[in-house]
């Protein structure tokens, strides 16, 4: 079947899903091998980063950068993605986007220095930053709303399977191999990818109207955020004044883009979705969501090699139930929004959170089990699927020609809270660690992680007071 068949035959369909000779299954699946393979690298090396550390000579401050500051690139580039993503194709933008991460992964592979390291990680996170928007927005093309939550519970399996099958890959590859073969053993996924985009992907699921990106927009959004990350990633160390200066300008800075949004005739990122309040809760308790998971996601392997002194395979193989587990209650959390709506789903799911939560940190010793543990973490993660899958409710509640934005701010809040979510987890840890009086490092490490998880408690509260706000599925 020819594209323009397909196009011929979508103009009396809505939604291209409407067309039952559509394959909108196969389509979907294209756009998501990439996407899937872009969110692993995420938490990929996560595992990897003492080794890292003893490499290149860098203190944890600055190798967590590679964590955070992929998350915050990646998070700085979206907002410009509802806007670039109508300047082609969508089968050639998919194509240069995974070209891109696989320039990337090639650059983190052969790095000569630290630097170079990290360099080839922004090159990734650039890429990153396209994948999600573009798969919310041929998902948004391509089906109706009350199909939308089974195909979100897929895209909920990727923001939370991915990242959590990181640390279980990486623990196995470091312990056998090298770190490098970390970014050697995404590219030929990649490839795999390319070639079934060229495939399969045969319509273009976007308007290629090339609206103007506003400069200034892009600038505010990335020095605002960027700052902000650095900010939180670094107020363990620095200087009260300094810490507040950043901490301001960057708030400044990010409501300065704010407002320019609502002043431009073609926004960069559309903020009017947030005026209807179920996009604005959903997006509210998605973003405590990747707070907590990509924090936790990063804390525990601190934790248990730092603490209970574990190898890095044994640290991937705690955290392998979990992935397994989302990778199954996902699409069944998908399904049950369909047919039940989001606070159904998400109500219940942060009040699970927050108790795995509380048992974690009431709970973890020097001595703790790892079962225990996989089992406490595991509850956690299944709790944050849930949680996510909440994202097609307020998707849901936009008018169509929000849609594009709404999939934008969803994906702008994912990297960004997870990254200011890293960056707190790891600044709460080393405060506690310097307040600690332990007589040993393990215990002064054990001490910083109860206060992070304690303080991760709060985060965890504030998600269920949003929870409560949502509507029953009539009622949106």
């Amino acid at each position: 079947m020819h594209a323009s068949d397909l196009n011929e035959g979508d103009t009396a369909h809505e939604y291209f899903a409407d067309n039952p000779e559509f394959p909108a299954k196969t389509i979907v699946a294209t756009l998501f091998v990439g996407a899937f393979f872009g969110y692993l690298n995420d938490t990929l090396l996560n595992v990897a980063l003492t080794p890292i550390m003893q490499d290149f000579g860098v203190d944890k401050t600055t190798v967590q950068w590679l964590t955070t500051g992929f998350l915050l690139v990646m998070g700085a580039f979206t907002p410009i993605t509802a806007v670039a993503i109508q300047w082609l194709e969508t089968r050639k933008m998919v194509l240069i986007t995974q070209a891109v991460f696989l320039t990337g992964s090639l650059i983190c592979a052969f790095a000569p220095t630290f630097g170079v390291l990290l360099a080839g990680r922004m090159v990734q996170a650039v890429s990153a930053a396209f994948f999600v928007p573009l798969l919310f927005n041929g998902i948004l093309s391509i089906y109706p709303p009350n199909k939308r939550g089974t195909a979100m519970g897929v895209i909920t399996m990727m923001f939370t399977v991915a990242p959590a099958m990181g640390p279980t890959l990486s623990g196995i590859i470091i312990d056998h191999t090298h770190w490098r073969w970390l970014f050697g053993f995404t590219a030929p996924f990649m490839l795999i990818a390319m070639g079934l985009v060229g495939k399969f992907l045969t319509v273009n699921l976007s308007n290629v109207s090339r609206p103007k990106i506003d400069a200034l927009s892009a600038v505010l959004s990335i020095a605002g955020f960027g700052g902000l990350v650095f900010a939180s990633s670094n107020f363990a160390h620095l200087p009260l004044a300094e810490f507040i200066v950043y901490s301001a300008g960057s708030v400044i800075l990010i409501g300065w883009f704010a407002r320019r949004q609502f002043r431009l005739a073609t926004p960069l990122l559309n903020l009017r979705a947030f005026a209807y309040r179920q996009f604005r809760y959903s997006a509210a308790v998605l973003a405590g969501a990747m707070f907590l998971f990509l924090g936790m996601e990063l804390l525990m392997p601190m934790y248990t090699q730092q603490v209970l002194l574990l190898t890095a395979t044994t640290t991937g193989l705690i955290l392998m139930p979990a992935s397994i587990a989302q990778a199954f209650a996902a699409p069944v959390f998908g399904r049950l929004l369909d047919k039940k709506g989001g606070r159904f789903v998400v109500l219940p799911a942060t009040v699970m959170l927050v108790a795995a939560l509380a048992v974690l940190w009431a709970f973890l010793q020097m001595d703790t089990q790892v079962i225990m543990l996989s089992a406490m973490f595991t509850l956690f993660a299944v709790s944050v699927s849930a949680c996510i899958t909440g994202e097609a409710h307020g998707l849901n509640a936009l008018p169509k020609t929000l849609n594009p934005h709404g999939a934008a701010i969803i994906t702008t809040v994912n990297p960004i809270a997870g990254a200011v979510g890293a960056a707190f987890f790891v600044g709460v840890t080393n405060i506690g660690e310097n307040l600690s009086s332990a007589a040993t490092p393990q215990q002064a490490m054990l001490d910083g992680v109860h206060l992070a998880m304690g303080s991760a408690l709060a985060v965890g509260a504030l998600m269920v007071c949003c929870a409560m706000r949502l509507k029953a599925h009539r009622q949106v």
